[in-house]
Formats: C-alpha cells, structure tokens, sequence
C-alpha cells in the first residue's frame, strides 16, 4: 500500500490533498477568526445591556417604593403624641454590582452611584433631625420632599438608560401616574415654604382604608 506513494501518481495525489487541505484552511481559518473577533465584540455590548437593564429595574423598584413612601400617612399614637409609625418601609435603592454597573459607561455609572448616595444622605439627615421640637422639626415634610426628589431623578435616569440601551420597562397601568405624583409633592413642599400653604394636618381623612397600627381613644374609638 505504502508503494503507491512512492510512485508518480501517488505523490501527484498526495501533492493535491495537500494543496487542497492549505485551500480550506486559507478559506476556513480567516472566518473562523472574524467570527470570534465579531463575538468578542458583542459580547461586551450584550453584558452592558443586561447590566443596564438590570439597574433600570432597580431604579424602578425603588421608585416604587418611594411612590408609596411619599404617600404615606404616618399614624400616630393617641396616648403618646411623640410616638408614630409609618405604613410602608423607607424605600431602599440596591444597585447591580459595582462591576456590572461599570458596563454602562463612566457617566451613567457615576450618575447611578451618586443617586445611591442621595439615598444614604436623605436618611442620614433625616435621622439626625430633633423630632422632639415643634412639628416634629417638619420631619415628615422633609421625609416626604426628599424622596419625592431623589425618586424623580431617578425615573430620569430610568428613560436614560431605556434609550441609551434600547431597552424598555413593562407597562404600568394608566393610572398609576408616578411622576405627576412626585411632581406635585415637590410642588406643595414649595409652596409651604413660601408661605402659600400651610402645613397639611397629620390627621388621616375620613373614610381611609389604612388599618390603625394603634388601639383608638376616647371619640375616635368610637
């Protein structure tokens, strides 16, 4: 068998096979690297949309969460005037991974980091308030504008992201109107501080379906 080789035919058939093999390979290696070159350049495009999307349902959750802090009526104890409770929890913002949410680029990844620390701040300030003074030291006006604020900046973020990644959040029914809510908490702050309004009564409204967190007295245990 191995005669063949060593004759004229076999070496022609051999020099062929070989020539064929350098063909293919000429042919096949430079789309197999275009391929992986390709690859490697949408992968890191595909991981910053996901990193992206990942932090705009974050920012969401958290505007959420402050939608329903914003409007909440804090109850407050009949037998002890200086003891209240809130309904809904202080809104929390927990953000992807710092090295996930440095896919999105500098700007936006210092913009997400910054919104975190409005966050801390808000809280902070809030808690080093004298809520034993006058008004409680307009506490819950504070509490109320803070997040109302920092929730409104954090929807701008939210839009963009969609549009820079091209990307989009399910749909929230019609009348859950989040911004016009935020817009006219700001609004109000405002207008208080100029003296347009007075301070809103800290009784809750007739006819409210929040259940009291504490035992009813006198008239209103009625």
């Amino acid at each position: 068998m191995t005669q063949f080789f060593e004759t004229t035919q076999g070496i022609m058939l051999v020099g062929a096979m070989i020539g064929a093999g350098c063909f293919a390979a000429g042919t096949i290696i430079p789309s197999v690297l275009r391929w992986t070159a390709a690859e490697r350049g949408r992968n890191p495009k595909a991981k910053a949309r996901s990193a992206a999307m990942l932090t705009a349902l974050a920012l969401d959750d958290f505007v959420g969460a402050a939608y329903a802090a914003v409007h909440d009526t804090p109850e407050f104890n009949p037998v002890n005037e200086g003891e209240f409770v809130f309904h809904t929890a202080d809104p929390v913002l927990v953000l992807p991974r710092a090295e996930d949410l440095s896919l999105l680029g500098d700007e936006l990844f210092h913009e997400a980091l910054w919104l975190s620390n409005r966050v801390t701040n808000l809280g902070n300030a809030l808690d080093n308030l004298d809520l034993s003074g006058p008004g409680f030291d307009s506490f819950f006006e504070r509490r109320q504008e803070g997040y109302a604020v920092i929730a409104a900046k954090a929807m701008d973020l939210i839009e963009r992201l969609l549009a820079d990644f091209d990307l989009s959040l399910p749909e929230k029914p019609d009348y859950y109107r989040q911004r016009d809510g935020f817009a006219s908490v700001v609004q109000a702050a405002g207008e208080r501080s100029n003296g347009i309004k007075k301070t809103a009564a800290r009784v809750p409204t007739p006819g409210s379906n929040v259940t009291h967190l504490f035992p009813r007295t006198g008239e209103e245990g009625e």
